[in-house]
């Protein structure tokens, strides 16, 4: 099992312009006058609107260390940090070239090289942050979580797609004791493997779009049966999921099977070539729902599942992200230890290739969808309705929807009309939440 170290985690452009207070915390625990001996440095570039931080991100396998001559730098295996021997170091300075992230430094004084050590575990420049753009991120409670890689390495999914994360997380935390479940869909190729070779060392049914819940079902059944009892888990998209499947689907919540539904939500049959499906959005641009003369994207709002399964009246739903891991991670735990009927987990799964995003944006989205409640975090246990992560002030919804194209053609009225009606589905899941008994119908 690898090692989870700590990290100090930055928000992406979110410093207030000209702060500074993170470098002079540093340079003051280092014992420097001079502020540009701080181990972190504030990037201000105004002149495309960018306000963040530059430090060394402590990697896996440093560059920095593989250059040096001298072998005065070291990644400790125990805390993660990489750290420089100003003894050792002979100020060649091929470390400062060989870093991708800029985040090592020379002082021309010393003639010595220098970088950040967080503070050895307690990084002044966290504490020093009143913005919450620092943060120090305990990684550890993840890997407690985690069992055995059930998924090959390798993935076929198109760039930036995070359902492998998803699904290669779900696999470790519920491990061997396992029948995964699918259906057609972007996942299935790279869940399938190819001939002769599985991708998974789990047992894997696949089946149509329409009977998931109903195999499912089944199969827990015989399980229970036989005094056997195996994690039922399914990983479908929301197309089999809010459409062709849902008959089975709602029949298996009805009667409060004995599964784990979980399903990957990428807004649409993006497998196919990004079809609308029930799930997606209000005025999203797919390929069946163009925008052109007299078309302005989907004229139906989405169909909100996870609510639909509150009604049921299972056991458990969640909703989960992964930007935000020990949410899902926690999550899926309590589905996996709810024993007495369904759990249902909605994942939010950005697709860049269908919604016309850069590459590296999924974790943006997933981050820019919490904090603008356009998919808020909440569970329900036994009915009883929390929301896991309470967006003080949340963003506008034009900032997440500007990282896409498919709603490039919104007009301000547009804009408005989504707006009030995230506003309204996350106004109504605060309702259910104050309640604070469970929801019966």
């Amino acid at each position: 099992m690898p090692n989870a170290y700590n990290t100090i985690k930055a928000e992406f452009n979110a410093c207030p312009p000209e702060c500074r207070l993170c470098e002079e915390a540093c340079a003051k625990e280092k014992g420097h006058k001079i502020i540009n001996q701080a181990r972190i440095k504030p990037v201000h570039a105004r002149a495309v609107k960018f306000h963040g931080t530059m430090s060394c991100v402590q990697c896996g396998q440093p560059r920095c260390q593989q250059i040096c001559p001298a072998g005065a730098i070291e990644k400790n295996t125990e805390d993660g940090i990489v750290r420089i021997d100003e003894v050792q170091c002979v100020g060649c300075g091929l470390c400062t070239v060989a870093c991708p992230y800029g985040g090592v430094y020379f002082d021309n004084e010393s003639q010595k090289s220098f970088k950040c050590d967080q503070c050895n575990g307690d990084p002044k420049c966290v504490q020093a942050c009143p913005y919450q753009v620092l943060s120090y991120i305990d990684n550890k409670p993840v890997l407690s979580f985690l069992k055995e890689d059930m998924l090959a390495p390798g993935v076929t999914a198109c760039r930036g797609c995070p359902s492998e994360l998803y699904l290669r997380l779900t696999l470790r935390i519920l491990g061997k004791n396992t029948i995964l479940f699918s259906t057609p869909g972007c996942a299935c190729g790279w869940m399938h493997g190819v001939y002769p070779n599985a991708a998974t060392r789990l047992a894997r049914v696949h089946c149509l779009f329409d009977n998931v819940a109903a195999t499912m079902t089944g199969s827990s059944l015989y399980y229970r049966s036989i005094g056997k009892d195996v994690n039922i888990v399914s990983f479908c998209g929301d197309g089999s999921t809010v459409d062709i499947g849902f008959q089975a689907l709602s029949g298996a919540a009805e009667r409060n099977e004995k599964i784990i539904y979980i399903v990957y939500d990428n807004e649409g049959y993006m497998n196919t070539g990004d079809q609308r499906s029930g799930a997606t959005p209000y005025l999203a641009r797919t390929t069946t729902t163009p925008v052109g003369i007299g078309r302005r994207g989907k004229e139906q709002g989405s169909k909100y599942v996870p609510l639909l399964m509150l009604f049921h009246g299972i056991s458990y739903v969640a909703t989960a992200n992964i930007a935000y891991p020990l949410d899902f991670v926690r999550k899926l735990t309590k589905a996996m230890h709810t024993k007495d009927g369904m759990s249902y987990l909605h994942l939010y799964s950005p697709c860049p290739t269908g919604w016309g995003a850069p590459e590296d944006s999924s974790i943006a989205i997933c981050k820019l969808a919490v904090e603008t409640n356009h998919f808020p975090l909440w569970e329900a246990d036994h009915g009883r309705v929390e929301i896991n992560h309470e967006v003080a002030n949340p963003k506008s919804l034009k900032e997440y929807i500007e990282l896409m194209d498919k709603y490039k053609h919104i007009t301000p009225e547009e804009m408005d009309e989504l707006q009030k009606r995230v506003n309204s589905r996350y106004e109504m899941i605060r309702n259910l939440a104050q309640r604070n008994e469970p929801c019966r119908v």
